[in-house]
């Protein structure tokens, strides 16, 4: 083998364990800022934590199901691309208005807007049986009714519908954040 190719291969293979390493710390980093934990670590996010640890869908459930990390829901989980992108803009505008560079994010206004930080995606990741209420298993035939007509059937027609349209702390009790209308009154 010449000179050149020994450097070529050895640049190769220095470029390729590098690209390695940093998508390691990269998934790692993706993957750690997601947790509730991290999350909570702000004081702006304690009562949407708090509230969520005694939720439905934080396990609070006869089975123990629960959405472990804060993106389960608050990302779209549709593309890899969009995850991180949403991530990204989601991660740096919370972080700017933490430091205060930034106005803060009115989380009790968030709250009557669901549907542009809960993503259908994200629902449909665990929920599988909703995206074909046909052939699914374990759903009633009335939740299947439901779905097809208030859900699919809106949807076909174009209507602005979204899973948090009807499954919603408003609608059901301890669904995802109870009481957390309540706290965040209570704080202003």
């Amino acid at each position: 083998m010449t000179s050149g190719k020994k450097v070529l291969w050895g640049t190769l293979i220095c470029g390729f364990v590098i690209g390695l390493g940093f998508s390691y710390v990269a998934a790692v980093g993706v993957e750690e800022t997601g947790k509730p934990e991290f999350c909570m670590s702000c004081h702006e996010m304690k009562p949407m934590g708090e509230s969520f640890k005694i939720s439905v869908h934080g396990g609070n459930n006869p089975q123990g199901f629960a959405a472990t990390e804060c993106t389960d829901c608050h990302l779209p989980h549709n593309s890899i691309a969009g995850y991180l992108v949403e991530k990204g803009i989601s991660g740096t505008r919370d972080f700017l208005a933490h430091v205060g560079l930034t106005k803060m994010v009115d989380f009790k206004q968030n709250f009557y807007n669901m549907k542009d930080y809960v993503y259908d995606s994200a629902c449909l990741k665990c929920h599988k049986g909703i995206k074909d209420p046909a052939t699914a298993v374990g759903l009633s035939e009335n939740i299947k009714e439901i779905h097809e007509k208030y859900y699919w059937a809106a949807k076909g027609e174009g209507k602005d519908v979204s899973c948090v349209t009807c499954h919603n702390d408003h609608t059901m009790v301890n669904f995802a954040h109870p009481n957390l209308l309540e706290t965040l009154s209570e704080q202003k």
